[in-house]
């Protein structure tokens, strides 16, 4: 039997790496709650109660610390799949994940700027973490869709399709919620915006939800 042996990493490295996750859990909050172009860098370390400078030793540009953060939520969303595709299908994995998710974005409080940002014609521009978070979302969900529809999503755009529309439309149902289409802003009510969040999820898999093949053990 091979023994085995801990790693012990230098202090300042894993300072370091205390001070990274700071910083992504802080600008992943910002970005999500004051929108990306209205976010500075100050106010990220500011947040982390770091020097910004220390910031500027973790990341030369604010699209570095973009990429980063949205990489810390892309693995948990990561995770959250492969915990429990075993039991549980896509929609009801992302049903959950927008609701959890949802809730925790409301009970933060969305800032003027972001709710501009959701009012605009083009929402998405310029907003690098939503575009790489969204992004990521649908590979994630195009991987895990094609095990459920039992297809090649290099030969079948199907997956693909509908990831599209379920990332697109939790977009959407921010933006029904902020008054775009003409109703009240309702941004603040928390159960108003996460019951329209999981509409869209289940407006989706009313038609999409036949497709799914792959067959799991009943509870």
């Amino acid at each position: 039997m091979i023994p085995t042996m801990s790693v012990n990493y230098p202090k300042r490295t894993l300072k370091r790496q205390e001070n990274r996750n700071k910083l992504d859990t802080a600008a992943s909050l910002l970005f999500s709650t004051k929108g990306y172009p209205g976010t500075t860098l100050e106010e990220v370390a500011e947040a982390a109660d770091l020097h910004v400078q220390t910031l500027y030793r973790q990341f030369k540009t604010k699209e570095a610390l973009a990429i980063s953060a949205s990489q810390k939520v892309l693995n948990e969303c990561e995770t959250r799949f492969a915990t429990n595709f075993h039991n549980r299908d896509t929609f009801q994995i992302w049903r959950e994940w927008m609701e959890n998710s949802v809730t925790y974005l409301i009970d933060l409080g969305l800032k003027k700027n972001k709710r501009a940002q959701l009012r605009s014609a083009s929402s998405l521009m310029n907003d690098n973490y939503i575009l790489i978070i969204y992004s990521g979302y649908e590979d994630i969900l195009t991987k895990y869709l094609a095990k459920d529809f039992q297809v090649n999503p290099q030969h079948h755009r199907l997956p693909r399709l509908v990831a599209g529309m379920l990332c697109s439309g939790n977009e959407a149902a921010l933006k029904r919620c902020a008054s775009k289409d003409g109703g009240p802003d309702r941004l603040d009510d928390k159960t108003f915006v996460v019951s329209e969040s999981i509409a869209v999820v289940d407006d989706v898999e009313s038609i999409f939800g036949k497709y799914i093949k792959l067959t799991r053990p009943k509870p």
